[in-house]
């Protein structure tokens, strides 16, 4: 009895905790092809999830023809954490990509955000770090 509540149990949480990207919705905000149309460059948003849900915004490249995959993102160590904002891509060359963007700072995102790749199918990554801009009043509230 207790084993096959323990088998039931597990499948369970295996099911649970299982990435069900099925139902994850994804936009490209942006995209730029290379200069010699080799590569395309992708900003883009990401939901999914179900209940819990997870919702986050990152970066791709990938060969032309190919298609985007949204957990092969050039930003952050955790693919699904919202911790980027802002981005924005422009190709310097053939050969260099710069990616900008602003990050979430607080201290539990800060091996997250550590990690970011460093060059891809030969194309060195260019980062910037934007910081956040001036707050929006409204005066006439």
């Amino acid at each position: 009895m207790k084993v096959g509540l323990f088998i039931t149990l597990g499948a369970l949480l295996w099911v649970g905790c299982k990435p069900d990207r099925g139902n994850e919705q994804v936009e490209v905000l942006s995209e730029m092809r290379s200069p010699n149309g080799t590569f395309i460059a992708s900003s883009f948003a990401c939901s999914g999830g179900g209940a819990a849900g997870y919702f986050y915004f990152n970066a791709n490249l990938r060969r032309a023809g190919d298609a985007l995959d949204s957990r092969d993102g050039l930003l952050g160590k955790h693919q699904t954490w919202k911790a980027f904002t802002d981005i924005q891509i422009r190709w310097i060359d053939d050969a260099n990509l710069e990616v900008s963007y602003q990050q979430d700072e607080a201290p539990a995102y800060r091996e997250n955000n550590a990690v970011r790749v460093d060059s891809k199918y030969g194309i060195k990554m260019h980062y910037l770090v934007v910081p956040p801009g001036p707050a929006v009043v409204d005066l006439d509230d």
